[in-house]
């Protein structure tokens, strides 16, 4: 990730993305990349672009003891949140390493791990083969990179309906934040390219299909505008529009989902290579 993509993670969206966008979007991910972390049994584990923390934990819940976990992140707001959360372990385990970085330039040894996961980073860092290429290095001979990055736009409920009250609202600006660049990265065979370009082998590209659910689409809608990069965005034309499009993008929601708590479709795809 970028400076100038870290500086859309800053303020107050680091507690937004906790409070609003994990439940939302990223837990159910998470459970599903932590599940297939720990059927690799690993004794040493890197995360890229860790966040708040939601895959940590889960790593941290499921593996065992003796397994160590470095979390990294580009943004010391979102580490900050993570560690404030805390990481509980088995009673005597060591607990779990918070370390800012750059996943373009990682601070670690050759060969320092056997597994890697990074959930939805890899779309903004700004040169993806250079960042599969640092994984490459602090491998060992064998070991694995689980990375996830979601389909298009089209295919998430709730951001398909911020997308289309951004553009309702802001006919003349250009494409936001979110299908730019969040949904931005998902053409499979691209994906694919840039990590073997990076020396990985790609054992598969899975299209994983998920549930999100929020107490009621108001709840949903606010997500994006508060707990993401679009946050940032949206900051530029004031309070008044960023309250139109969250109005819109729940009105959008009620009508496909109904009233009251609702469940949104999500598409991701889940990466497994090695190294």
């Amino acid at each position: 990730m970028s400076d100038d993509a870290a500086k859309l993670f800053r303020g107050g969206v680091p507690d937004a993305y906790e409070k609003l966008m994990v439940p939302l979007m990223f837990q159910p991910y998470a459970d599903d990349l932590v599940a297939r972390a720990v059927a690799l049994r690993p004794t040493a584990v890197l995360e890229l672009a860790a966040g708040t923390g939601a895959v940590t934990r889960g790593l941290a819940a499921a593996l065992p003891p003796a397994t160590t976990i470095v979390a990294t992140d580009l943004n010391p707001g979102m580490l900050a949140v993570a560690e404030a959360r805390g990481a509980p372990r088995p009673s005597g385990a060591p607990h779990v390493v918070w370390r800012p970085a750059d996943a373009q330039a990682l601070p670690f040894d050759d060969g320092s791990f056997d597994l890697v996961v990074c959930q939805f980073g890899v779309m903004f860092f700004p040169d993806r083969p250079a960042a599969h290429r640092q994984v490459h290095r602090v491998l060992r001979p064998g070991g694995t990179v689980l990375f996830s990055t979601w389909d298009a736009v089209e295919t998430n409920a709730v951001a398909r309906a911020v997308d289309e009250a951004y553009r309702q609202v802001l006919p003349d600006a250009p494409p936001n934040v979110i299908t730019h660049v969040a949904h931005g990265y998902h053409d499979p065979e691209t994906i694919r390219q840039d990590a073997e370009a990076g020396g990985l082998v790609v054992d598969a590209v899975a299209t994983v299909d998920l549930i999100g659910a929020a107490e009621s689409p108001a709840a949903a809608a606010a997500a994006l505008p508060h707990g993401s990069p679009l946050r940032a965005e949206l900051e530029l034309h004031g309070d008044r529009v960023r309250a139109r499009i969250e109005a819109i993008a729940a009105e959008l929601l009620a009508q496909r989902f109904g009233t009251g708590p609702i469940r949104t479709p999500l598409r991701a795809f889940v990466v497994t290579a090695h190294r």
